[in-house]
């Protein structure tokens, strides 16, 4: 089964080694088919690095997080608060010492030097891709890692807020080709279906050449 047969999906995903802190995936068929191939987000990536440098290494979080509501009087209704933290390290209580310490999630930071610059911190990447085809990846270190992070909501508010930044750009892209589309047309006489097949340097070569 192929791209198509399944649905084109954008994946913003955050991972430290193996492990998958967050990840977040939005509908790519609503652009145009040249928009999905042909996004830019890097000038987003520093900003985006700095703000989870920051989520990541805060000194407390909230782990609870509302999972829904049950009538608790006629009148009224009540949380139900799902603490993830605590679900996890009861999911682990019943293993043996060794396992529950292994088991824990307490990377270990690194330090190294790398082109007369010392790195410290624990390793972390990010990536935007396409399906499961990467678009754009990128390894960070965040110094002063809190573990409790993988349990909270803040890194969730980071990565969304992210994802919405991201949509908004290849929303804007995709309308200019949108219109760049209709201008070929109209100036060319070529059909939607020649313009898709254009490579992207003859793309960008005609339309240098419109009116």
């Amino acid at each position: 089964m192929n791209d198509k047969d399944q649905g084109n999906v954008f994946r913003f995903i955050l991972k430290q080694n193996d492990v998958l802190i967050c990840e977040k995936a939005f509908d790519a068929d609503m652009y145009t088919p040249f928009t999905r191939y042909s996004i830019n987000v890097r000038n987003i990536l520093p900003a985006t690095i700095s703000k989870l440098q920051k989520a990541l290494s805060r000194r407390n979080y909230n782990t609870d997080i509302e999972v829904g509501r049950v009538d608790a009087t006629d009148d009224n209704s009540a949380e139900l608060v799902y603490d993830l933290l605590g679900e996890y390290y009861s999911a682990i209580e019943g293993y043996p010492d060794c396992i529950k310490e292994e088991l824990k999630y307490d990377p270990q930071p690194i330090l190294q030097e790398f082109e007369g610059r010392t790195i410290r911190g624990v390793q972390f990447k990010l990536g935007l891709y396409l399906n499961n085809h990467p678009i754009v990846e990128r390894e960070f270190y965040v110094d002063g890692f809190n573990p409790l992070s993988r349990y909270s909501g803040d890194i969730v508010d980071v990565v969304l807020e992210t994802v919405r930044v991201i949509s908004e750009q290849i929303r804007a892209t995709d309308i200019k080709n949108i219109w760049d589309d209709y201008e070929l047309i109209k100036q060319t006489g070529l059909s939607i279906n020649q313009i898709r097949e254009l490579l992207p340097h003859e793309r960008k070569i005609l339309i240098s050449r419109l009116d």
